[in-house]
């Protein structure tokens, strides 16, 4: 008997390691993007593995937000979404946990290299505090990046 509790104990703590409620200061925000060849799947987790506040995912489909989540994902598609002049489209994905703020802005469309074998996406991360600071970037998929402090 004493043996079962003792392993029931054991597997108990087990089943939660890298499940953890984690300072803001200890947890890295990413962002990772892949494509099936038709969709595209936006994933934003942490590490190591925390429940946030809110992962939230806004573009022209509007906003999607998941509340006390180890995780998001959303399935995309390029052609369902509102482009600017140039094809782009604006995505913004945030994340919270105890006041803290993670945030990625950026313009993202599919490349002209890009084929049935190898998705590639034009991207132009913008910086909110200035409109004309702004990175472009060729990603080839899967991509994956850490979100920002904010």
């Amino acid at each position: 008997m004493f043996r079962s509790v003792v392993f029931a104990i054991i597997l108990f703590t087990a089943s939660f390691t890298g499940c953890t409620d984690s300072s803001p200061n200890r947890t890295i925000v990413t962002f990772q993007i892949d494509s099936d060849g038709d969709d595209f799947w936006v994933y934003l987790y942490t590490v190591p593995r925390t429940k946030m506040g809110n992962f939230t995912i806004v573009s022209s489909d509007g906003n999607d937000t998941a509340s006390s989540a180890y995780s998001h994902q959303k399935k995309i598609s390029f052609d369902d979404l509102t482009k600017d002049s140039e094809n782009f489209i604006s995505f913004t994905f945030k994340a919270d946990l105890s006041d803290v703020h993670w945030e990625l802005n950026c313009k993202l469309k599919v490349s002209l290299d890009s084929t049935d074998n190898k998705m590639i996406l034009d991207a132009i991360i913008l910086n909110e505090d200035d409109v004309d600071d702004y990175d472009e970037k060729e990603w080839k998929l899967p991509y994956s990046t850490p979100l920002n402090y904010k």
